[in-house]
This record gives structure tokens, sequence and C-alpha cells, in this order.
């Protein structure tokens, strides 16, 4: 498995410190202090961290309430390179934004750019796309995009995103849909993607009410994937986390993503606190690519 945890291109964000079931970061000079499962290890001389101006009360990512001493700035925006994203509190203890992702951003960016400097073109299907950064990755690498999710808010989040990064005229085609819905009628229809992005969540509900369960649907929904992607497929990129699949479904995983070939490996993303120096592991990535090492 390789680490992932180097991150210089933020501008706005922050991971300060973790512990204790909580995580504490900076944001656009704001300081939020929120749950994160992960953090197992006590806090590392909490005194001298800074004191919280917004907090999220619960103990999950849904069920709580935010508080707060000092509001965001209003708009509160963080870039990483040439990228921008607005950050909002949303119902649950998330902000729009997961910047350890942004190792998997500068993977898809590679690729493309590599694709492309061959003179290819490049299409990628963003399933579960959430606010857009890989999105707006591939967008910016050169890629025509399609951006899915089963939340008009999300979709609507992602659009406003581009804007902030100069790719409002970008070919982002963006879409409202269940993934597994709209993955198979581009099969049926004969849409083919170079790359395709997924980051399912654990549980969810799509645009009709469609139940989505990891643990049922995820074999399913990579063997579906594969077949939508095109005769030179560049890069699949499924996201999980370590607390949602145990073991025997991450080997599960790197064998079916095998099958076409190419290179498979899992990152394990992290962050690191630039108080605490600790490291804060984030998940699971997934990537394969259509050219071996």
């Amino acid at each position: 498995m390789t680490p992932s945890i180097n991150h210089p291109l933020w501008k706005g964000y922050d991971l300060l410190a973790s512990g204790n079931g909580q995580r504490l970061e900076r944001w656009n000079g704001t300081v939020i202090l929120r749950p994160e499962s992960a953090a197992i290890w006590p806090w590392k001389d909490r005194s001298s961290l800074p004191a919280w101006e917004g907090s999220y009360s619960g103990d999950r990512a849904t069920g709580g309430i935010w508080n707060w001493r000092h509001n965001l700035l209003e708009p509160c925006i963080v870039s990483h390179g040439d990228l921008s994203f607005l950050i909002r509190p949303t119902n649950s203890k998330h902000l729009g934004l997961f910047p350890e992702q942004s190792d998997n951003w500068n993977w898809i960016r590679e690729l493309i750019g590599a694709r492309k400097h061959q003179g290819s073109e490049v299409r990628m299907l963003n399933l579960f796309g959430y606010t857009g950064g890989a999105s707006l990755a591939a967008a910016a690498a050169g890629a025509s995009v399609t951006h899915v999710d089963s939340a008009k808010a999300m979709v609507g989040w992602c659009s406003e995103n581009a804007r902030l990064s100069g790719l409002a005229q970008a070919p982002i085609r963006y879409i409202v849909e269940d993934a597994l819905t709209l993955l198979l009628r581009k099969i049926r229809r004969g849409n083919r993607y170079d790359g395709i992005v997924m980051d399912p969540p654990s549980f969810g509900r799509g645009k009709k009410g469609e139940l989505w369960k990891l643990s049922e649907h995820l074999p399913f929904l990579i063997d579906t994937a594969q077949e939508a992607l095109s005769e030179q497929p560049l890069f699949l990129l499924l996201n999980t986390y370590s607390d949602t699949l145990d073991d025997l479904a991450q080997s599960m995983i790197s064998k079916r993503l095998s099958r076409l070939g190419g290179s498979v490996e899992t990152v394990q993303l992290s962050l690191i606190g630039t108080m605490d120096h600790q490291e804060l592991s984030c998940g699971l990535s997934h990537r394969w690519s259509g050219t071996p090492r």
C-alpha cells in the first residue's frame, strides 16, 4: 500500500491537529473543530492549539449541529493550485471539500496531460461527483467531463467551483442522476469513457429514492464501470474508507480492477497536522491505469 501525504499546493486550508476523535482545521482563517473517527489518539498538548471558532457537535457525519463563535468568511474560498473551492457548512459535519483528495487530482491530471500530449482526446466520467474536485482537475488538464451526483445542490456547487476556477466554459456536463442508473444507460447507448472516477458513499439514495448500500453494490459497480471504459482506457479510480470495508473486500477490489491488465495500486490518503505533526488517515484510493508500470 502506497502512502500519500504531501499537499504543498493548498492555499487557505490547513489541518492543524487531531485527537480524541476530532480534527482541528483552519479554513481561510477560521478555525473549525469537527468529528474524526480515525483520530483515536489523545491530543498532543491541546492547550497550545488555537480555540475553535466553529464546531460540529455530533460524533457522526449527520445528526449534529454547527456552533459558531465567528462565522466563516462570505464567501469562504480555498485553492489548490489553479483550482478554487467554495467552502460552506452543510447539514452534516462536512464543508464541501475533502483536501486529501488533491493527491488523486494530481494523479488524474498527470495521466490526462500525458494522453493529451500524444494528441488524443480524453473523456472522463465522475460518478458520485460531490462538489467536483476530480471533475475540475480533469477539465483543467484538457478532458471533457461528465459530472454526476444524485443531489442537485452538489451538482450546482460543482458548477460554482468551476466558475471560481476559471472553468465556466470548460467542457463539463452536469447531470443530476443516480450513478448506477446513469452508468447502465450510458452503456446501453454505447457511450464509453477513457477515465472513470467513483467516490461512493457507504449508504445513500438516488434521485428517485434508489437505495445505495456500498457493501452490496460495490462489486456490480466496479464491473459495470469497467464495461463503460473505452477501447484504450486511461484510468479508473475508486475511493473507499478504511472503516467501511474489511480486508477481504479490499482484496476483491484489487482483483476486480486487475482483470483488464494494466496496473493497480492502493493508496492510503493522509493529512499531517501542521501543529502536532500527527498523520491522519483519510481513507483508501484504488487506482487502476491502463499502462503497466
